[in-house]
């Protein structure tokens, strides 16, 4: 077996059957499907597989006598795996089991590749659309092989100053060679995954321990938006505060999203994704002895950023107070001075309203996607506007660095 897509999933049942049957509809057939159930009702999956999965490349691992942290759903699949390479989608998202493809061809000429990204898809199914929304279409197909120093100093650093580090270089819509998984349970704490900010815990450890990396533009999976994802929860301070409560009260005995040290916590309004991300990459950097020079005045400089994707002067002013409360008690408010958000703040009129190519992605306005309903059909739509996988496998370009 050479490829393995694991799906953790809670209480989407609908998202994911839309995901399993169409990765059901590949041709491949080296490669395989872990959905790992962690549900309130264990029937909906379980009575989906006994009577309308008739194919051996997928398993269904049941929910257990109480629900799990998110992070150890995540950990049982790694046991179950019998592929080569391990991929990792949320429930309500989609992947083409194609890369393994391209996988092949990088393997090849890289035989110490341990690390596999490509580009992703953004796409919100339809009861995703509280605002304005765009789906979103990488429209490269180069492959890099990145440098590594760059993308430790861009992750553990943050040294773009950007909204969001580095990701993609990890199992979460990457890949992840099975062996390179079980040098980091060995390195790590004895366990595959282990901040509950499972996707980041992943890459700092992959971009760490990883012999070698490609990164590849043509998109091969879809990050999906349900109504009930974490994703979604941008749209909405209530619905951000109501998955982040949900979460801690299933958190259990885990390591804490926030440190004692880093006073940045989910629970600020409106600050639960870059905070969690933030914590993950500083937790690790501190735990396990990775320099991260540079990261407190570079993540001040990205909160600006953060603050600046707001939508409403009244969102901005939410988030402006969250950090500010964060950096006071933050090392002593020692960076408080580099967090400078400009007093007063103008959303632009635009966001999320004007569709075209920029940055060599394609933006289209869901709202005139009404025949497309799943992100899989998204992905069919859009693999038009893409390079065709033959041509990627087929291709004798070199890598560029």
């Amino acid at each position: 077996m050479y490829l393995t897509i694991c799906i953790p999933t809670r209480n989407r049942q609908r998202y994911c059957i839309e995901a399993i049957k169409a990765i059901a509809e590949s041709d491949e057939t080296d490669f395989e499907v872990i959905v790992a159930d962690n549900s309130d009702d264990a029937s909906i999956l379980g009575d989906y597989f006994r009577t309308e999965v008739n194919d051996s490349r997928f398993r269904l691992l049941p929910p257990t006598d109480t629900v799990m942290p998110m992070v150890d759903n995540w950990e049982r699949t790694i046991p179950e795996v019998r592929g080569r390479w391990i991929s990792m989608i949320g429930d309500d998202d989609h992947m083409d089991p194609s890369v393994l493809q391209v996988i092949r061809r990088y393997e090849r000429e890289q035989p110490e590749l341990e690390v596999v990204a490509w580009g992703r898809m953004n796409y919100n199914w339809p009861d995703n659309r509280t605002i304005t929304t765009l789906a979103a279409v990488p429209m490269g197909h180069a492959t890099h092989v990145p440098d590594k120093k760059i993308v430790r100093d861009q992750l553990y650093r943050w040294s773009q100053r950007e909204k969001r580090p580095i990701g993609g270089l990890g199992i979460y819509h990457g890949a992840v060679r099975r062996s390179l998984m079980e040098r980091i349970k060995r390195k790590y704490s004895n366990r595959y995954f282990e901040n509950p900010t499972v996707d980041f815990d992943n890459i700092c450890k992959a971009v760490h321990e990883a012999k070698a990396m490609v990164f590849c533009q043509r998109p091969f999976s879809v990050l999906g938006a349900c109504a009930a994802s974490n994703s979604a929860s941008t749209q909405s301070f209530e619905a951000m505060q109501k998955l982040v409560d949900e979460f801690y009260r299933e958190l259990g005995s885990h390591e804490r999203i926030e440190d004692e040290d880093f006073p940045f916590s989910p629970r600020l309004p409106g600050l639960a994704i870059i905070t969690s991300i933030a914590s993950a990459t500083w937790w690790f950097c501190r735990k396990y002895g990775v320099d991260n020079e540079g990261f407190q005045e570079n993540f001040a400089h990205s909160a600006v950023h953060e603050c600046l994707s707001s939508r409403t002067v009244e969102e901005y002013r939410i988030k402006v107070e969250g950090f500010r409360q964060g950096f006071a008690a933050f090392e002593g408010g020692k960076w408080s001075s580099h967090f400078n958000p400009p007093a007063e703040f103008f959303p632009s009129t635009a966001q999320n309203e004007l569709c075209g190519v920029h940055k060599n992605t394609m933006y289209i306005r869901e709202s005139g996607l009404e025949k497309i309903t799943t992100p899989a059909e998204f992905y069919h739509f859009a693999e038009a506007f893409v390079m065709p996988v033959r041509h990627l496998v087929s291709a004798r370009q070199a890598f560029a660095a």
